[in-house]
């Protein structure tokens, strides 16, 4: 097995520090780094649902949470249950069933719904299963990321949420392509004493500067 440590994603010298993350819309935007990558990205998708738009949820982690879109609800003293209604998650345990959910369905749902924002946790994650054949692996990756492309068009907010976990010898390569085709690429680092949101990559020059002028600088 290898792992995504710290040392091998090292950010780039132009990362920079930021005091939360925004998904534009007509991006594809990766956050990757340990578990509480997902927290931010209940977050984001709080946001949305204070605005009373729908979010749609594909899930190949198991790590949606009910209890903290409602805890969200009640610090803005919303209904839990009325935001909850907004909210549509999908869950996979293959990774035919996340190329599925990605590729098959998520388009007709969000268009149907008018829904801005989907958000995927752990796509890769079942794409890592050893038993799934690497020819399978690499068509249902590259379906994803064409449907991807395609809900950009259309003006949809897709932000992929990744946690560190095993990734079998010879499938290192899934994660970089992953990377690779998003527009925006965030990594969360995470030590004793320092918890810090890092921007990797843009996909304009302009994009980069206007928000730097939005970057909180903490050094």
């Amino acid at each position: 097995m290898q792992y995504y440590s710290r040392k091998q994603v090292q950010p780039q010298p132009a990362s920079r520090r930021i005091d939360r993350l925004r998904c534009s819309p007509g991006k594809v935007n990766l956050l990757y780094g340990p578990k509480p990558v997902f927290h931010i990205s209940h977050s984001v998708a709080g946001e949305q649902l204070l605005k009373s738009q729908r979010v749609a949820v594909i899930d190949g982690a198991n790590r949606f949470s009910p209890h903290t879109i409602a805890t969200i609800a009640r610090r803005h003293r919303v209904d839990p249950e009325e935001m909850l209604s907004r909210i549509v998650v999908s869950r996979a345990f293959t990774c035919y069933q996340m190329e599925s959910a990605v590729a098959d369905r998520a388009p007709a749902f969000l268009e149907r719904h008018n829904c801005p924002l989907l958000i995927v946790f752990g796509p890769l994650d079942l794409f890592y299963d050893e038993q799934a054949p690497m020819r399978d692996v690499h068509r249902g990756l590259q379906h994803m990321l064409d449907t991807l492309e395609t809900l950009k068009r259309k003006g949809v907010a897709v932000l992929i949420t990744s946690g560190y976990i095993p990734v079998p010898r010879g499938r290192g390569h899934l994660f970089t392509s992953l990377k690779t085709n998003a527009d925006a690429v965030y990594r969360l680092d995470v030590g004793e004493r320092h918890f810090a949101l890092l921007v990797e990559k843009f996909t304009t020059k302009t994009e980069r500067m206007n928000y730097e002028l939005r970057v909180t600088n903490y050094e």
